[in-house]
């Protein structure tokens, strides 16, 4: 079967969750199957011109133009906020042709068309796809379809619903009720989400949860580790410096520890460089340490507790599954998929973030056990985390994608159409 994985930023680009789990998708699938990376291009841009390359898996990565001032992702130029509209508004009516797509898919005799952060690439994703045929999974891993910033949080909290802004920017993209269309979620709270606000209402949906990175790609000593490695008790945090990651609520917190002088705090990530001085005016002299960007391992190797302290409903963070997968706990909040990891499968502590102590009290509650009972109760505390099923092998994960996607690929559908 050929499959195009649809990824609008792909590697070398710079990777979040959703980038790192196509680039994986991409490589695991090869083995059984033609596959090819349908992403977007920029004229002149040094890193990802339109035109075909090949990356270091083998895999060919096909980009078609990108009919805007610059490319969605990380990698933004500082530019005004009318600028910005004009850019999101251009993004709005389809800055993706269609057509292009179109021409794509016919010229390399795809069989089924698999999309992953792909919402700057929609309508033309659902256009192309139904004119020919051709069947199509999404692969959810945030709110994109429902919010530009994917995340639908606003410096007031969370929306429950999106705003006028946010359903104008997305109207075209929710084109289509998801008829003959397959959906993987990350978790349930995620699908339940879009069922709520009206999206895809007739696809075929499925939850799969990330247990996708393979054995291979963790450092073998630190997987299903079982004693402390630190001095005093480390809680580590990884990920964006971003309010709505809370990492201001976790720095805060920390810093009204009781036994404060017992513990360490280390940091992994990086943020806009005026938030992260505001974060690091806040430490003060307190036993706080921002290590930038590091590797996951550099944190897990090191920790006795991961904190994913989100604000946000983070449908499923990357973060839940590795912790675990090295045998350590994490404690975090009871918003989006977080509780469906550490709650149902028995990795973590879940506190309410609308309790203004909760966090504290948690932090406080793991501290006052000590390092070294920490360790040798961390089983009682958490039962899921010994023999824990975070990697692809012990998880089946691409065996499970493998049968979505091969069950969406053989619906009945009707013959593929040509271009007029």
């Amino acid at each position: 079967m050929k499959i195009c994985i649809v990824a609008q930023t792909f590697a070398p680009q710079e990777e979040g969750g959703a980038e790192i789990v196509a680039r994986m998708c991409a490589a695991e699938l090869s083995r059984y199957h033609d596959v090819i990376v349908l992403s977007l291009g920029l004229e002149g841009d040094e890193i990802a011109p339109p035109g075909e390359s090949t990356n270091s898996d083998g895999i060919r990565v096909l980009r078609v133009n990108w009919h805007n001032s610059y490319l969605p992702g990380p990698r933004k130029p500082a530019i005004g906020k009318l600028a910005k509209l004009l850019w999101h508004l251009r993004s709005a009516l389809g800055a993706t042709s269609a057509s292009d797509v179109k021409q794509l898919l016919l010229r390399e005799k795809v069989d089924l068309v698999y999309a992953h952060n792909s919402a700057r690439m929609q309508p033309a994703i659902f256009e192309a796809t139904s004119a020919l045929g051709i069947p199509l999974c999404l692969h959810l891993h945030d709110y994109a379809l429902l919010c530009p910033k994917s995340s639908m949080f606003r410096s007031s909290g969370n929306c429950e619903k999106p705003c006028l802004e946010c359903r104008v920017l997305t109207a075209r993209i929710k084109s289509s009720s998801g008829d003959g269309v397959t959906v993987i979620s990350v978790s349930d709270a995620l699908r339940q989400r879009f069922l709520r606000n009206g999206v895809l209402p007739k696809a075929d949906w499925h939850v799969l949860l990330n247990a996708n990175r393979s054995e291979a790609l963790f450092q073998a000593p630190l997987v299903g580790r079982d004693r402390g490695t630190s001095e005093r008790f480390t809680f580590g945090y990884l990920g964006a410096l971003a309010e709505e990651k809370g990492i201001e609520d976790l720095i805060r917190a920390f810093l009204k520890l009781p036994l404060r002088d017992d513990a360490t705090l280390l940091v992994a990530g990086r943020g806009r460089e005026d938030y992260v001085q505001h974060l690091k005016s806040l430490v003060g002299d307190a036993p706080v340490t921002f290590l930038g960007f590091v590797p996951p391992e550099e944190v897990y190797k090191v920790a006795d507790v991961i904190v994913v302290p989100s604000r946000w409903h983070e449908p499923q963070s990357l973060i839940l599954m590795e912790a675990a997968t090295y045998g350590v706990p994490v404690i975090g909040t009871e918003r989006g998929g977080t509780p469906e990891i550490l709650r149902d499968l028995g990795t973590g502590w879940c506190y309410d973030p609308d309790k203004d102590t909760a966090l504290v009290d948690t932090l406080d509650r793991a501290l006052s056990i000590g390092r070294e009972r920490w360790w040798l109760e961390r089983n009682r505390h958490f039962p899921g985390i010994e023999g824990f099923r975070g990697t692809s092998e012990a998880s089946g994960y691409y065996q499970r994608l493998n049968d979505i996607l091969v069950a969406a690929a053989e619906r009945a559908q009707p013959p593929k159409k040509t271009v007029a």
